[in-house]
């Protein structure tokens, strides 16, 4: 695979991971960290991540088919393998963001029925949400394309 392929793909790729940095630095409050932890666990945030990169896994597969099939297939296992680290970082982002209480608070919504009841439903909204958006999206293109034709 040429160098070029291997680019286009990490910025394909990277459109669905937001860049967070998991760098600690000092003005991180050990607290206020495992308060995030407990609301990314809470709330099934990294799980929403990896089944919204799963499910726009295909449309990725079908925009660059020169790909081949065994880098997608490890994507997806390394994805789900280093999901971990992804929370991590993304624990560091909701520490710097939100204050304790509103930490504890965010948690006590997705411990409560309602909040679990979403994360829940979160696979089903994220695969019909990514599927709208396909759909949404495929729209768009055809009228511009038909636009562009006159």
């Amino acid at each position: 695979m040429r160098r070029i392929e291997v680019m286009l793909i990490a910025v394909a790729v990277s459109a669905f991971v937001p860049a967070l940095s998991s760098a600690q630095n000092s003005t991180d409050d050990p607290a206020k960290v495992a308060a995030a932890q407990n609301l990314i666990k809470a709330s099934s945030a990294v799980d929403a991540m990896i089944a919204a990169m799963k499910a726009n896994l295909p449309a990725q597969r079908q925009a660059m088919p020169q790909v081949p099939a065994e880098f997608w297939d490890r994507f997806e296992a390394r994805i789900a393998k280093e999901a971990p680290a992804l929370g991590d970082s993304i624990a560091m982002l909701y520490s710097r963001t939100f204050s304790l209480r509103e930490l504890q608070d965010l948690t006590a919504f997705f411990l409560s029925p309602i909040g679990k009841r979403f994360v829940q439903a979160q696979p089903l909204l994220v695969s019909g949400s990514s599927a709208v958006g396909q759909r949404w999206g495929a729209r768009i293109g055809q009228e511009i394309a038909k636009e562009m034709g006159k």
